[in-house]
């Protein structure tokens, strides 16, 4: 072979050698999903709990939580909590509240229960929270309509005196006349 020829072949088969002993290129795994399926059962069946219990009729909720005893486990708090919650009793709202609370704050669970036990504490203390300022609200109202009846008892009285007067100088102003 020439010479000439010799430098671009070696030079052509010492690229091709290198290009042989490169590493492959990276392949980037997709990231594993934060949230496994496994972990979203539990929550997915608290979520229909919720539904079932949230289309329930007062007689039907009346009906579960008389024959409801109180809660063993995470479940049963978390669906005793929910009829609590749809029941129209601030008692129960206060109650739902804490079993929530309890829910949220179990290691046991996982995160998107936790999670959702905190979203519905909130929930029922938004619910306390407002029945709460309503009775404030009622409170202040009564305390102004007796106030109101008060004054309308003295503005009574005060035009009774009002005419008393008036008509007692009546009286004298006819005697001094007469």
């Amino acid at each position: 072979m020439p010479s000439s020829l010799t430098l671009p072949f070696t030079l052509g088969l010492l690229l091709a050698l290198v290009a042989c002993a490169s590493p492959p290129p990276v392949i980037i795994a997709p990231a594993e999903p934060t949230v496994k399926p496994a972990q979203a059962r539990p929550v997915q069946r608290w979520l229909r709990w919720q539904d079932a219990v949230a289309t329930m009729s007062t007689e039907q909720l009346s009906s579960a939580l008389e024959g409801t005893a109180e809660p063993g486990n995470a479940n049963q708090r978390f669906y005793y909590a929910l009829l609590r919650q749809q029941s129209d009793a601030y008692e129960a709202w206060v109650r739902a509240r804490d079993l929530f609370r309890e829910l949220a704050e179990n290691e046991e669970l996982s995160n998107s229960q936790r999670q959702l036990a905190a979203m519905l504490e909130r929930y029922n203390q938004s619910r306390i929270n407002w029945y709460q300022s309503r009775d404030e609200l009622r409170v202040q109202y009564e305390q102004t309509e007796a106030k109101l009846d008060e004054v309308k008892e003295q503005n009574a009285l005060l035009e009774q005196k009002i005419k008393a007067i008036t008509d007692l100088e009546a009286t004298i102003s006819t005697r001094k006349e007469g």
